[in-house]
């Protein structure tokens, strides 16, 4: 998988944000670090003790806020506790959600502008927003449903469909042979 090719917006930096150092499963460090727990390297609050000389993956890793000018800076990883990542070119839009507060993208002005994302993404790729609350996976959809994907089902092989209701447009997501 390639990573996407991402640079930072203007006056975006990290900050005291490092999020990242502690949602995210890293193997390229002298030793392995499990999603959900801080790097050895991170002082949170502070940030990373090697950012003159971190690995590659940490240096070439910029969230959806650092590359987007047009996120506000409520949507900073440390305030919104989560992350919007897009790490790969075949891989969906992922809101990573710290576990100590796994409703926080509920909260507005989050969850509006998510339902809104979600919609778009829809109609443009047929895809939509995958959720990341520890080891569950989750689809969200423009309604506000959340379908939770089955452990180990490969999520090239999900197949959303459309159904039209009352109130519009609904859609959900088929597990084929699952």
């Amino acid at each position: 998988m390639k990573m996407i090719d991402a640079v930072p917006a203007p006056g975006k930096s990290c900050g005291s944000c490092s999020l990242c150092c502690k949602l995210f499963d890293v193997n390229w460090l002298d030793k392995p670090k499990p999603a959900g727990a801080w790097c050895h390297h991170c002082s949170p609050g502070k940030g990373c003790a090697i950012w003159q000389d971190r690995p590659k993956g940490c240096a070439d890793y910029h969230c959806v806020w650092r590359v987007d000018p047009d996120l506000a800076p409520e949507w900073r990883p440390d305030h919104a506790h989560f992350i919007l990542s897009h790490p790969h070119t075949d891989s969906p839009l992922t809101l990573v959600v710290d576990p100590r507060y796994p409703g926080a993208y509920r909260r507005e002005p989050y969850w509006s502008a998510l339902l809104k994302t979600a919609r778009g993404i829809l109609n443009a790729k047929g895809s939509t927003l995958l959720v990341l609350r520890g080891a569950q996976r989750m689809l969200l959809f423009p309604d506000g449903f959340e379908q939770t994907v089955p452990p180990g089902f490969p999520l090239h092989e999900v197949r959303i469909t459309r159904q039209d209701g009352a109130d519009g447009a609904l859609w959900r997501a088929e597990f084929p042979e699952c």
